[in-house]
Order: structure tokens, then sequence, then C-alpha cells
């Protein structure tokens, strides 16, 4: 397919805000991560790891699948009565958020956390909250709101954590936290301010038949199957250490977790891009942009991060001090893990913008037997690099998995995995036209 007939330039703006976006917060979230190291150490920096960790999977679990549902049916101008819905599920999935942190807290018997349980709750409870409308963003597919939603939480916990560095001799976990709260509250509140300005629930083009409320809490549980897959492909293995190891070694592991994620900008921006621009709606040329995109993005994040990985035991000890040095191995599987995982992930836009989650919830529940298997055996010493080596594994065959079901159930061709002339001149496009 020739440049001009690509269906990408149709997301060419929102994928370019989305991207410079996303490698601003990337910046910023660096910058943070490195003062949260320096101030807490591995301890401080695990503590404050596991209270985050608690309240964004039980604000996760909490979501059902409920906002992806809701911008899927609206983009597909179904009739439905969104404000009840909209304000239904907000109010519930930030109550049952709240119940899973409670139990979220039994992971640990860690003094410090337990100390600080209404902390960790009202973190939760915000967090579930701005997750909800984050998604809802999505209903407008220029992505202009969702990226100053995220941009502002992100940029805003810096700011509001450099006062406490500057005002007190230690900074305690707690306080980073507390910061964290006061920042999620006003993007939650930002969130409903923009839903009220442009009456999110009231649909602008010509309605099309009324949708049954089942079909909506349907595809919401399918996304949810997803999300809650997911989410235990994404956390087990910090779950796992922080149950079975000392908060230090959680400390070094979601360091270099969290670091290792920055090189998903570019597939987070393209994911975001593709679902926004075609979600319930124009599916003819959807395979076509999400193989584009694909083929576009692997093997050049790959090539980067195998060059990430050769300089890392020298850049981390810099970076981060030498009391982190024992994170460079997992960082370096990390990183590989994560461009796999996310070229899978655009992959599967083709079946969520197109209205089946079900082959991705079975793709989820394919990768995640191994994991279950291997889990039991893991050895005790040096537990957080096999960790790594089983997340790795587990995105290897959610690409391999991906790759088939499109092939088998969609009928389409195989994508390609070697970036053409053409592809790279209508990148450069994309980024001048975005700027």
């Amino acid at each position: 397919m020739s440049a001009a007939a690509s269906p990408m330039p149709g997301i060419s703006r929102a994928f370019g805000k989305t991207l410079m976006t996303t490698m601003g917060m990337t910046v910023v979230g660096f910058i943070s991560s490195v003062i949260t190291a320096r101030i807490l150490g591995p301890e401080g920096r695990g503590l404050l790891s596991a209270a985050i960790l608690i309240g964004s999977i039980s604000a996760g679990v909490a979501q059902f699948g409920m906002g992806s549902s809701y911008v899927y049916h609206f983009g597909a101008a179904r009739r439905f009565p969104y404000l009840r819905f909209f304000l239904g599920a907000l109010l519930s999935i930030c109550i049952l958020a709240t119940g899973l942190a409670v139990a979220g807290l039994r992971l640990s018997d860690e003094v410090q956390l337990h100390r600080f349980t209404w902390l960790i709750l009202a973190f939760t409870a915000f967090m579930a909250s701005q997750s909800y409308i984050f998604s809802l963003t999505q209903l407008h597919s220029d992505l202009h709101f969702f990226n100053i939603m995220r941009f502002t939480q992100v940029f805003g916990n810096l700011v509001l954590m450099l006062p406490l560095v500057l005002w007190f001799d230690v900074v305690s976990f707690e306080q980073i936290l507390f910061a964290q709260v006061l920042m999620l509250i006003s993007v939650t509140v930002m969130g409903l301010w923009w839903a009220r300005k442009h009456r999110i629930w009231q649909l602008k083009v010509e309605v099309k038949e009324p949708v049954r409320p089942w079909f909506v809490m349907r595809y919401g549980f399918h996304q949810h199957g997803i999300g809650m897959l997911s989410l235990f492909l994404l956390n087990f293995d910090k779950i796992f250490l922080l149950n079975r190891g000392t908060i230090a070694e959680y400390g070094y592991y979601m360091l270099a977790f969290s670091t290792s994620r920055m090189i998903g900008a570019v597939q987070d921006a393209i994911s975001v891009a593709l679902f926004s621009r075609f979600a319930g709606r124009d599916e003819q040329q959807l395979g076509q942009a999400v193989r584009n995109a694909f083929r576009v993005s692997f093997l050049p994040l790959l090539a980067i991060a195998t060059v990430i990985a050769a300089v890392s035991p020298w850049a981390l000890s810099l970076v981060y001090g030498k009391s982190f040095a024992a994170m460079t191995l997992p960082f370096a599987i990390l990183l590989f893990e994560c461009v796999i995982g996310g070229a899978s992930w655009t992959l599967a836009q083709r079946f969520n913008a197109a209205g089946q989650p079900g082959l991705v919830l079975a793709r989820q529940l394919i990768s995640i037997v191994p994991v279950l298997i291997a889990i039991p055996f893991l050895p005790s010493e040096n537990t957080y690099v096999y960790l790594a080596l089983l997340m790795l594994c587990g995105a290897c065959l959610r690409l391999v998995t991906t790759l088939y079901l499109g092939v088998t159930r969609l009928k389409e061709p195989m994508p390609g995995f070697i970036p053409t002339r053409q592809d790279l001149d209508l990148m450069r496009r994309l980024l001048t036209r975005s700027k």
C-alpha cells in the first residue's frame, strides 16, 4: 500500500501528540525515579512501590472494562443512557477499589505499610476514579485532553515532590505518597470538569439502534478479563516478590521495571492512537494500520533495547548509585520484555478496536499457563532475575499467539518485520505533521 493510500495518516496527529507527551512523561518520570531512589534508598523505595502497587492493582481490577465499553459503544453511536452509566460506574469502581486495597494490604506484613492504611486507601480510591475518567478521554480521537491529563499527573507528582526535598532533611515514603494523592485528586477534578464541559454522555452524530445493557456489560467483562490477565502478567512478579522477598529486593526490582518501561513510549502512543481512532468505527483500514504500526516499531526498538542493555551496567550505577547495582541484569531482561510485549499489544488493537476483545482474552489465557506452572519452582536465590525471565517468556508467547490469531481467525496476512523506506518516510511525515 502506498503512503498516500495508507490509513496511518488518519491517526497521525493523535499519534504524534501522544508520542511527544509519552516521551515527556518518560523524561519526567525518570527524573522522579532518580530523586526517589536517591532520597529513599532501596528500602524506602520498596515501601513506596509497594503502596503504589497495591493501589494501582486494586484500581485496575475494579474497572471491569467499563471505560473501554463506554468508548466503544459511544463511538459506534448506539443509543444508551450514558450519563447514568458514567456516574454509576464511577461510584462503583471507587468503592470496589477501596475494598480490594484493604485485602491487598495482606500481601505484606511490613509495619510501615499498615501504619498508613488510610493513605493507601485514599490513593486507591482516587487512582480508580482517575483511571476510569482517563479511559473515557479516548472518546476524542485527537487525544488532546487525554495527553494533557497524562502529563499533568506525572509532572505534578514531580512538582509536589520537590518542596519535600528542599524543606525536609529526611523525606519519608508516606510524604511522597501523600503528595501523589493530592495530584490524583486534582487530576480527577480536571477529568470531571472535562466530562461536564463536553457532555460526553450526549451523542453528537446520527444515533443508531439502541444497545441492550447486557451487551454493554458483556463487552466490558471481556475487556475486564483482558485487563485482569494483563494485570496478572504485568504484576505477578511484583506480587510474588513483595510476599516472598525483602522490601529492599522489591525496591531493586521495581526500579529496574519502571526504568525499563521508558523504551515502550512509541508503542504505547501507537496503541492508544489506533484504539481511539478506530474503536467502533472504520474497521476496513484498521488491519492495515495495525500491520504498518507493528512493522515500523518492532525491530527498531529491539535494536535500541540491545544497545541500552549493553551500557546498563555502567549507566545504572552512575544514575541511581552503586547501591542499586543489583538491578542491572533484571533491567536488561525487562527491556526486551517491554518491547516484545508492546509489539503484541499493538497487534492486539486489531481485535480490541473491532469489537473482538474475546480474541485478546484468549491469547492472555494461553500466555498465563507457563507462568502458573513455573512460579512454584522458582529458586530462592536471585528470584528477581528468574521473575524477569518469566516475564520475557510470557511476552514472547503473547506475541506468537497474537500473530497466529490474526492469520488463522481473521484470515489476514502476516505483518512484515522489516520497515520499508516508505514506512520511514511515512513516520517522518507523521511526526512532522503532529508538531
